[in-house]
């Protein structure tokens, strides 16, 4: 199980534990319980957004428009713009996507999505 720390500034990252991969669906330990988010989530999140630079967006109370956290919170099952923030830190991981700063906002470039042969 990798321990990362997600995208941002040094005084704002979070570190955390998850297990599985973007290609299995991932599940983030947290100290109040465990959150899961599905591969199905994450090729949709990763389809959406492929070979584009986005806002991350990961504000609670004002995600970004067009943002990862927006996008997130807009497909519902419970899920935040905060989560954005551990999900592109786990794609990241997975060397899917890169995050850079740009002033106090988090930039996401997103990786063009493998498209698996037909059986």
């Amino acid at each position: 199980m990798p321990t990362i720390e997600t995208c941002g500034s040094e005084h704002v990252r979070t570190t955390f534990t998850y297990r599985g991969s973007a290609q299995e669906g991932i599940t983030i330990e947290f100290e109040s319980g465990d959150f899961t988010i599905n591969a199905e989530i994450i090729q949709n999140v990763r389809e959406h957004f492929q070979n584009q630079r986005v806002p991350g967006g990961f504000s609670m109370d004002n995600p970004t428009p067009g943002g990862v956290g927006e996008y997130l919170a807009g497909l519902g099952n419970a899920l935040t713009p905060r989560h954005g923030s551990f999900l592109c830190a786990v794609l990241r991981h997975e060397g899917l996507v890169s995050c850079e700063l740009a002033g106090n906002a988090i930039m996401v470039t997103f990786n063009a999505v493998a498209i698996a042969p037909a059986p």
